[in-house]
Order: C-alpha cells, then sequence, then structure tokens
C-alpha cells in the first residue's frame, strides 16, 4: 500500500489513509470477533485503504498485491467491495507486465461462478489510465521496487508456511 500511496503522492495527488488496518484494527481487535459477519462488520474490515485527490476528484481506493503468477482476484473479494464500496477503485500490484493496475469497482461484472478469478492483466486497465496524473517515468521508478517487495512478502509467506508448528 506505501508504495502506491508514495507513487500517487509523488504524480501530484493527495492521500491520507483510510482504512481499517490503520484506524480501527486495534480497536476492532479488543470489541469484536475478526469473524463477526454483521453488515457492519463487513463493511469496516472491506473499507478502502486510501482517500486520493486532487483538485478534481476524490476517490477511495483498495489496494491488494498478489506475488502468484498468474495473478488472481477472487470473486468474493469483488462482491464485498461493490457491496460497500461500489464507487471505489481497486488498485492491484502483481509480479507481472505494468506491475500497477487499477480497476473501478463499479466496472466489474459479478459472475454467477463462485470460483471465477478475476485476472488484474486482462480485467483491469493499466493503472496511469485509471490515475492520469501517474505518468511513465513514475511507473518505471517504482516497478523494481514493487518487485522486491512482492518477492519480500512471498519469502516470508513461504518461510512461514514451511516453519513446523510447536504444540
Amino acid at each position: 500500500m506505501e508504495i502506491v500511496k508514495a507513487m500517487l503522492e509523488r504524480s501530484g495527488y493527495t492521500v491520507c489513509h483510510y482504512g481499517y488496518e490503520i484506524t480501527l484494527l486495534d480497536a476492532m481487535s479488543k470489541r469484536t470477533s475478526r469473524k463477526s459477519n454483521s453488515t457492519t462488520g463487513r463493511r469496516l474490515r472491506s473499507s478502502p485503504d486510501l482517500l486520493v485527490y486532487d483538485d478534481e476528484n476524490i476517490m477511495l481506493v483498495e489496494v491488494k498485491s498478489r506475488g502468484k503468477i498468474p495473478p488472481m482476484i477472487n470473486i468474493s473479494e469483488i462482491r464485498n467491495l461493490k457491496e460497500f464500496w461500489n464507487d471505489a477503485i481497486l488498485v492491484v500490484v502483481v509480479p507481472d507486465g505494468n506491475i500497477f493496475y487499477a480497476q473501478r469497482i463499479n466496472e466489474l461484472e459479478i459472475q454467477q461462478n463462485e470460483t471465477f478469478q478475476y485476472y488484474p492483466l486482462t480485467d483491469f486497465e493499466k493503472f496511469q489510465d485509471i490515475f492520469t496524473r501517474v505518468r511513465s517515468e513514475a511507473i518505471s521508478h517504482y516497478k523494481e521496487m514493487a518487485l522486491l517487495i512482492l518477492q519480500r512478502n512471498k519469502t516470508k509467506k513461504e518461510t512461514i508456511e514451511n516453519t513446523p508448528r510447536a504444540f
């Protein structure tokens, strides 16, 4: 999320943290189970990460990263965003192609097939096509950093998954 925030700020947008992880995680963890399936609980947990604005636009932005190829977004994630944040933008950072992709939630069609997956490289637009202040130089500047972060996260996840559990 921080790399997307930095790129948007460098491109002239004003960016503020917005979402659950930053503002409500500590308070929510003390008060309710993460499994709470109430409408309010689901809305809070699916809150977009960033509030992005310039002189003409104000946007809510959810940021996701995917380290696997092919990168996929589950339909359940899109359903939650459409239910509560249909006017938001979903940004996906992936280790392939343009690296940075974006799509307006209200432009993603919901499929009836529960196993349907969205592919950022084909179902999303290039980041700079949605955030028009972002120039290709900025994308190039942040690509290598994003790839390093994705690789580090993938390695960390694999280490955790392969660590024996002591009971």
